[in-house]
């Protein structure tokens, strides 16, 4: 359980709207710590693809 408390302040700064924080809390609860991360990683992925 500590390392999910770890993710939650990952998912406030990486997340840009609530939609997404929500996705993210909802797949860290029902799909674990890995699929949060993934996840996260692929919302940084978009953004950096979205500012260029």
């Amino acid at each position: 359980m500590q390392k999910q408390q770890n993710l939650i302040p990952a998912i406030a700064e990486i997340c840009v709207s609530p939609i997404q924080e929500i996705q993210a809390l909802r797949i860290l609860i029902y799909r674990g710590e890995a699929a949060c991360r993934q996840y996260l990683r692929s919302v940084l992925v978009k953004q950096s693809q979205a500012s260029k």
